[in-house]
């Protein structure tokens, strides 16, 4: 019986106190921003879904792209996961060699690794 009412308690509370647009005060009042933010930004239950949510349009999946590399060491710590995987490296190769000038790089490169193996 006192779980139930304490659970009824808790619903009305909720019902109460969410009243108002969440949406609105989230981008309208800092201190409710930022606590949206920290909760979903320690929780990764929940900034695994806000992640899928921003990269699943264009827009804001530049937004979160440009944000990364602009981060040194996120930039840093994504190309070191890239590296580590054959696949992400044969694709990351495949994609460069499309272009002339980027593809005249890697066959520069190619042969700069290769000449220094030989010594």
């Amino acid at each position: 019986m006192k779980r139930m009412m304490a659970a009824a308690v808790l619903v009305v509370g909720l019902t109460v106190g969410c009243a108002g647009d969440i949406g609105k005060m989230v981008t309208t009042n800092p201190d409710t921003q930022a606590k949206v933010m920290d909760t979903i930004s320690s929780n990764m239950s929940l900034a695994g879904p806000m992640i899928d949510k921003l990269m699943a349009s264009d827009s804001t999946r530049s937004l979160l792209l440009d944000k990364l590399m602009s981060n040194g060491e996120a930039t840093q710590a994504m190309m070191a996961n890239m590296a580590r995987n054959s696949t992400m490296v044969d694709g990351i190769l495949g994609l460069a060699v499309q272009d002339s000038v980027m593809k005249s790089h890697v066959m520069t490169l190619l042969k700069g690794m290769q000449m220094a193996g030989a010594k």
